[in-house]
This record gives structure tokens, C-alpha cells and sequence, in this order.
């Protein structure tokens, strides 16, 4: 799979390991199927396999590998249905959390900043960064809130939030477009109107899920 040793950061060799092959599948870099084949992948890093296991093992419990016994491990695929399903839960966790913070009339300015920062998107950026910025809006929204119940939910959806973005997103040709729908949430919270945040963050999501599922040509980006 790697044809010279590569550089890694200085962290332990695991935690680089599992960094370096975490970007390569959320980048599309290793597609949907994709064999991790341990001797080849040692010999490529210039590791030990331990190490390369313990990677692999990190990877596996965040649900961005998935381990099928006497085959080995692979990037999973996610179907259709794996997307309807995560974001019928996804829409549970962050209506209710739109909800409230309209209610209380809670500050999101972590979320202010994730839009800016979206907004700002050139359509250079690797699509890695694009889902992190992405993923950052939603988690503030669902962190304002001040429940570690509802994060840490929400918090066990992101690993295969990430996997879904990857490797189903609809083509990145139009960076504008991605902070003006995020934007457009932001400002139905902002509103202080309880069905008016509610009914965008709805929209929005249901927005997601048909663009992953059913992409157009030169469609939008992630929600």
C-alpha cells in the first residue's frame, strides 16, 4: 500500500499510525472496501506490526474500520439505509437541542464561528477539513446546550458522521454553498422562534440525507 517509508508526526507511533490512516479513509484516500493488510501496511510505515495492530484496533473501536474474523479489516461501506438510520437519530439529538437553546435563549457563539469560518471556504480545503468545520457547527449547537448526556450521545455519532461525509458526500464544487445553508440555521436559532429553528434544523437534516442518498450533479455539501 505504501511504496517508501513515510514521515510521521512526533506523537507514539500508534497514535500516528492511527492519525495517518484516519486522514487516508476521511479523505477517500483508502475507499469503501478497502483491505488494511497488515505485513504490507509494517513494511510501508517501517513499523512493527504490534503497533500497526494497536492502530488498526483504535480505528476499529471508532467505526472507521471494520474487523470481519479469519478476513481481516476493511473500511466499511455504509448503504442507504445506514445513512437513514444515523440521521434519524442525529435529527433526535438536534432538534431537541435547537429547542432548547431558543427556550433558554442560550449564546452559540461557538456555532457563530464555525459558520464564519465556514462561509469562508475557498473549495481548496481537503474534504477532511471541510467535515470537521462541519461537525464543529453541530457539535456547538449540541454542547451549548450544557447536557453531557445529550454530547456525549452525540458524541458517539461522529466517528461514522465522518465515515458517511467521506465516502458518500456529493461533489465539493460549490464552497459557497456551505456556509449559506449552515448560516440559515444559525440565524432560526438566532430567531428566538421555537418552530422556526426547529423546522430549519429538520430541513436541513432531511436536506443531508437526500443529497448523500440521492446526490444531483454539482451538489451542495455535508450537514
Amino acid at each position: 500500500m505504501a511504496e517508501r517509508i513515510q514521515t510521521l508526526p512526533r506523537v507514539s507511533t500508534v497514535e500516528a499510525l492511527a492519525a495517518v490512516l484516519r486522514r487516508q479513509i476521511l479523505t477517500g484516500e483508502l475507499p469503501p472496501g478497502s483491505q488494511l493488510r497488515e505485513i504490507e501496511l509494517a513494511q510501508g510505515f517501517g513499523v512493527g506490526r504490534h503497533s500497526l495492530r494497536a492502530a488498526l484496533q483504535t480505528l476499529v473501536h471508532e467505526g472507521l474500520l471494520h474487523h470481519e474474523p479469519h478476513r481481516g479489516v476493511f473500511v466499511p461501506q455504509m448503504e442507504a439505509a445506514d445513512v437513514e438510520d444515523l440521521f434519524r437519530l442525529r435529527t433526535a439529538l438536534e432538534v431537541e437541542a435547537a429547542r432548547t437553546l431558543v427556550l433558554r435563549g442560550t449564546a452559540v457563539d461557538d456555532a457563530v464561528r464555525c459558520v464564519e469560518a465556514l462561509e469562508a471556504l475557498s473549495g481548496e480545503e481537503p474534504w477532511d477539513e471541510v467535515i470537521e468545520l462541519d461537525l464543529g457547527f453541530h457539535r456547538a449547537l449540541i454542547d451549548a446546550v450544557g447536557s453531557r448526556h445529550l454530547s456525549q450521545a452525540f458524541a458517539s455519532l461522529q466517528a461514522q458522521l465522518r465515515l458517511m461525509n467521506a465516502q458518500l458526500r456529493p461533489q465539493y464544487e460549490r464552497a459557497d454553498k456551505v456556509g449559506r445553508e449552515h448560516r440559515a440555521v444559525l440565524d432560526a436559532i438566532l430567531s428566538g422562534e421555537v418552530a422556526t429553528a426547529e423546522r430549519a434544523l429538520r430541513a436541513h437534516l432531511e436536506h443531508g440525507v437526500q443529497e448523500i442518498v440521492s446526490p444531483e450533479p454539482q451538489s451542495g455539501a455535508p450537514a
